[in-house]
């Protein structure tokens, strides 16, 4: 009983502190998810009794508690951008989908294949576990409440809220190639016309069909109840709900479940943009976000527990020096590269580049292959991406809210 008590006072007095951690972190200009963490370590070393990871957690306790915030995240990044923006406001966040994401993909595979020695399988899945920028963490520099207005943001806070959205489930195909290169053990026996018929094309359209469909048909039922109940029926609860239903569905259907949540969130506001409904009452996103934040504070904390573990031991020059790389130097190249050509200045090109942060999403893809089949290089992966993520959030962290603020007061958005 003392045990349960225990966790119950830490992990509330961690969670109550997110009253005051924002305006903090506000005033400090750094993001909330930084202080959490250290606090989150402390608890490891103060000895709260939580069933620590020694040094990794069952892999599918992992996949269940990454999957749910994932769910809400994506939901919120959905509800944020909604129906606001037209197919010209939609290129610049493709192009960090069809040109930087799959150039990220192979400079972390040859990278990860070639000087570090990994086999194929294992080199993609680190390839592919890297590429998404985190809805989670990335909250702080996406679209807010005073920016989701008529004067339509299309800078920087929109292009990461999208992408965000998006290549959260767009990684999935080159993580179950991944897998099928691993259970093959050569890359000769996988069957890429199945791959490329199945896991890309069918479960992605059959993601944005269905999370779109559903979306409307909610967006379309509240319109049709009565402008009296609208906010009513409109509460946050709902939300939520219809989240997990839409992953549920396209997964029952074997389709991606994030790319259905993400669709889903955007035509569910669909008659509310149409007919210009005030975006401030809704509760359907202010609960959307007080969950995730929760979630959050609880992820978060238990993720410096995860790092005080040790499970950053015995990583050699090589190891370490890959996440620096791929967060510094690789993302921010190949986000630039995917911007060639846009009317963004120089600076916001490399900014929207720099800030691909990583987090929930890459643990949740990991734990979802390891827990498949088995990879040789499973620890490294494991360290790696838990180093990038820490690397993540200390960098974007600290700089993040100083580049919104710097582009808000020289070039909004």
């Amino acid at each position: 009983m003392k045990k349960y008590v225990y966790i119950l006072f830490a992990f509330g007095f961690a969670a109550a502190l997110m009253a005051y951690l924002p305006i903090l972190a506000k005033r400090l200009k750094i993001s909330y998810t930084l202080p959490l963490l250290c606090i989150g370590m402390l608890f490891f070393y103060l000895g709260v009794p939580v069933d620590w990871p020694e040094p990794f957690w069952e892999h599918n306790w992992v996949k269940v508690i990454t999957k749910i915030i994932v769910i809400i995240s994506l939901m919120g990044a959905g509800l944020k951008i909604g129906m606001r923006y037209g197919f010209r406001h939609w290129r610049n966040p493709l192009r960090l989908i069809h040109t930087s994401m799959p150039l990220y993909i192979l400079g972390i595979f040859l990278i990860a294949k070639f000087l570090l020695d990994f086999d194929g399988a294992s080199a993609l899945l680190l390839a592919a576990v890297c590429s998404p920028t985190d809805p989670v963490l990335a909250a702080d520099l996406q679209l807010q409440e005073d920016e989701l207005d008529s004067d339509k943001n299309t800078g920087m806070r929109y292009l990461l809220t999208a992408e965000a959205g998006l290549n959260d489930g767009l990684a999935f195909p080159f993580v179950f190639l991944a897998i099928l290169w691993a259970k093959a053990g050569r890359f000769s026996e996988v069957d890429l016309a199945h791959w490329l018929g199945f896991y890309l094309l069918y479960k992605i359209m059959l993601g944005v069909l269905v999370g779109s469909l559903l979306g409307y048909l909610y967006s379309l039922s509240i319109k049709k109840i009565n402008s009296f109940h609208y906010e009513k029926v409109l509460s946050g609860f709902v939300g939520i709900a219809l989240a997990f239903f839409s992953f549920a569905l396209v997964e029952v259907l074997n389709g991606y479940g994030f790319i259905a949540v993400f669709f889903t969130g955007l035509l569910a506001q669909y008659h509310n943009h149409k007919e210009k409904t005030s975006y401030e009452k809704q509760e359907i996103l202010v609960f959307n976000e007080e969950i995730e934040k929760f979630l959050i504070v609880l992820w978060t904390l238990l993720f410096g527990g995860f790092l005080a573990s040790g499970i950053l031991k015995n990583m050699d020059v090589a190891a370490v020096l890959l996440p620096l790389f791929l967060i510094l130097c690789l993302r921010p190249i190949s986000g630039w590269l995917g911007l060639l050509g846009t009317t963004f200045t120089e600076k916001k090109k490399w900014a929207i580049g720099f800030f691909g942060i990583k987090g929930v999403g890459s643990f949740f893809y990991l734990a979802y292959a390891l827990h498949e089949t088995n990879f040789a290089k499973s620890r490294e992966i494991y360290a790696m991406v838990s180093l990038m993520v820490l690397i993540s959030i200390v960098v974007h962290g600290f700089f993040g809210p100083k580049a919104v603020a710097y582009f808000k007061k020289r070039n909004p958005g």
